[in-house]
């Protein structure tokens, strides 16, 4: 099974030199970064408006990118004209997370307060957003972007300039280091070997939700995850007073669905949004490609009974193959 998926598959870092040495530096002041957010908004309101895929792509890259131009192509099949019922994003209260160090990419985190759920139950909660420069000629763009229920963000390590520490992905002092993350995720979904991870929503839950899923009426699905932790979708970390990090790291996962024709009048779940982005005829079979953004929450190694802690997951569909 693995082998077919693989052939069917679709296909933390500023730098200056002191006398020839690199020393790490904030990677944006705190005036830079509120512009950055400021720019960011007046980009992604016109692009989610007109579902212009080709507009955003210019504030946005890594997981969240890839989510948010696969769904605004197929808004834009559905609707060419655009977004009549668009309401305009609005961030307030937002605070600055700002990691100083050494090379590239640089990034930085916005923690904001967003109208995307007001008059809600979850009114209360946060966004948190990744803004990431690749280099000195390159733009900001927001890799992740996760909601995080109120009192979950914890308090960062910083300096005596409030500037945050970074989480070296090979650090081997957390109890899964940054780097691994990825991997040691797709690899507990596909096995269930725990790997560190608490148990929870995005962990035995989805476990649970795959074997309740692998067989319906009408179709059969299997699943193939694969580690997203290069270029753009880097993970990124910081350091917590507590000692461990909070950590921003992505994923790819893939559904591939085969008709059962034991059954009478069996269906794929075809709906507008997967044939909108479709290549290819689906007579059989429907492969889906998924990317999922998690923000979790890593302890210090040495803690045997301390477990990886999802605060927040999304899950987006970016691509789909008929077969």
């Amino acid at each position: 099974m693995t082998a077919a998926l693989t052939v069917l598959a679709l296909t933390a870092s500023g730098c200056t030199t002191v006398r020839g040495e690199e020393t790490p530096v904030p990677t944006a002041s705190r005036a830079e970064a509120a512009q950055t957010l400021k720019a960011f908004l007046a980009t992604y309101n016109r692009a989610e408006q007109a579902y212009d895929a080709k507009l955003i792509d210019s504030v946005v890259a890594g997981p969240y990118g890839d989510r948010r131009k696969a769904s605004l192509r197929a808004g834009r099949v559905a609707k060419p004209g655009g977004n009549p019922d668009f309401k305009p994003l609005e961030l307030t209260d937002t605070k600055f997370v700002i990691p100083k160090k050494a090379g590239w990419p640089r990034w930085f985190v916005a923690d904001a307060d967003s109208n995307r759920d007001e008059g809600t139950d979850k009114a209360d909660r946060r966004v948190a957003l990744v803004f990431n420069k690749e280099a000195t000629d390159r733009p900001w763009k927001v890799t992740y972007v996760l909601n995080l229920a109120a009192g979950t963000m914890p308090v960062f390590k910083t300096d005596k300039d409030g500037w945050a520490e970074p989480v070296d992905p090979q650090a081997r002092d957390l109890s899964i280091p940054v780097g691994e993350l990825s991997k040691r995720y797709g690899r507990y979904l596909s096995d269930g070997v725990p790997n560190g991870f608490a148990p929870g929503t995005h962990t035995t839950g989805r476990r649970a939700v795959r074997a309740r899923d692998a067989y319906r009426p009408g179709f059969t699905t299997q699943y193939l995850d694969q580690p997203a932790d290069t270029g753009s979708y880097a993970p990124v970390g910081l350091r917590t007073k507590d000692g461990g990090a909070l950590v921003f790291f992505a994923s790819r996962h893939f559904e591939q669905m085969k008709l059962d024709r034991s059954v009478k009048n069996p269906k794929l779940p075809l709906n507008d949004t997967v044939k909108a982005i479709m290549t290819g005829t689906s007579t059989d079979t429907l492969i889906r490609e998924m990317v999922s953004a998690q923000a979790v929450t890593v302890p210090p190694a040495g803690r045997p009974e301390a477990r990886v802690l999802f605060l927040s997951r999304t899950n987006g569909l970016i691509a789909a193959k008929g077969a």
